[in-house]
């Protein structure tokens, strides 16, 4: 699938860096996020904003999943923990990152898709309770 070159649909670079200001986070992952955003591909006559589309998805991804998004970083820091055992951490952490990734993902997920269809579920009643003049 071909990135977008239409920066419309993009926030623009001040929007992120704002969204960013906002996160609690080190100073150090913001600016390394911030120089992201200005990364750019130049493709034939046209200016891809490669950097803005990938915080942005990011943004967006989180908004959306916010279970899998936690479930993939509570696996990433789990997964660093234990690689920084010494000595057994570095032989473990090849077998153990996929395995906690592939768990942090599936159970988020799960929850996202279970939280999006309860929401539904109970939109609908109230619906039928608004309908039977009962609220």
């Amino acid at each position: 699938m071909a990135v977008p070159a239409n920066p419309a649909k993009l926030p623009d670079r001040t929007e992120l860096i704002r969204r960013l200001d906002r996160i609690d986070m080190s100073a150090d992952v913001k600016a390394i996020l911030a120089s992201l955003i200005d990364f750019t591909i130049e493709a034939g006559d046209r200016l891809i904003r490669l950097g803005q589309q990938i915080v942005s998805f990011i943004f967006e991804f989180s908004r959306q999943y916010p279970s899998t998004a936690f479930g993939i970083a509570a696996a990433l820091v789990i997964s660093f923990l234990i690689s920084a055992i010494p000595g057994l951490g570095p032989m473990l952490s090849p077998f153990v990152t996929p395995i906690l990734l592939a768990l942090g993902i599936g159970i988020g997920a799960l929850d996202d898709l279970l939280d999006g269809r309860m929401r539904d579920h109970l939109s609908g009643l109230e619906g039928q309770i608004r309908d039977l003049g009962v609220s």
